[in-house]
């Protein structure tokens, strides 16, 4: 995936739908090819996210237990913690990020606003799930990604979901785990309609 000159981090995913198909997430971290996509298995009741390199995530969601995160081969990469707020841990045991809701504007017509934090409770990030298409120009004024070049002022069509994609700044690079939890998360939320924060619900 690319990094911003700023050392930050921008994924934007995109939810499409037709009335044949389930409905697909596309992620993208600049122009070009995407970084990765990701649709409901319906046969295995999970989310799949495959990658350029095709290498396969998926995602395991049920209504009252924590969302997990495992590697096509079945090696396990973590688990959602949802409640009230959320937490990401690694299969090793350690807390990958806290989601909380933001502060000031958790939640408006057009997008929820989620804050992303470390294991100390410092700010590393944030999480936008955008709930219409207005909400795809609001809510981002770069402060840490300046440097990127995606697709602010493109609203796209209203779509019949309730989620139309996700908008991830991370304040820093990420290594693939963080990664592929994030991705995972926005997956959970966008086309699996997980709430990660109490005004989701």
């Amino acid at each position: 995936m690319s990094v911003p000159r700023s050392g930050s981090t921008m994924i934007e995913g995109r939810v499409l739908h037709t009335t044949s198909t389930a409905p697909k997430i596309t992620f993208r971290s600049g122009p070009g090819d995407p970084l990765a996509t990701a649709v409901h298995n319906a046969a295995s009741r999970k989310h799949r996210i495959t990658y350029a390199d095709k290498s396969v995530i998926w995602v395991e969601s049920e209504a009252t237990d924590p969302t997990v995160i495992t590697r096509g081969d079945g090696t396990a990469i973590g688990t959602v913690l949802r409640a009230d707020t959320s937490t990401a841990v690694a299969s090793t045991g350690g807390t990958l990020c806290h989601f909380i809701p933001h502060p000031d504007t958790p939640r408006t017509p057009d997008l929820f606003r989620l804050l992303l934090l470390d294991r100390s409770g410092n700010k590393i990030g944030r999480l936008e799930i955008i709930r219409t298409p207005a909400g795809w120009a609001m809510g981002y004024h770069g402060e840490h990604a300046r440097d990127t070049t995606l697709w602010w002022d493109r609203t796209g069509p209203p779509l019949p979901v309730p989620i139309l994609g996700t908008r991830l700044v991370m304040n820093r690079p990420i290594d693939r785990v963080e990664r592929d939890v994030l991705l995972a998360a926005c997956v959970d939320m966008a086309i699996g309609l997980q709430p990660y924060v109490a005004v989701m619900k």
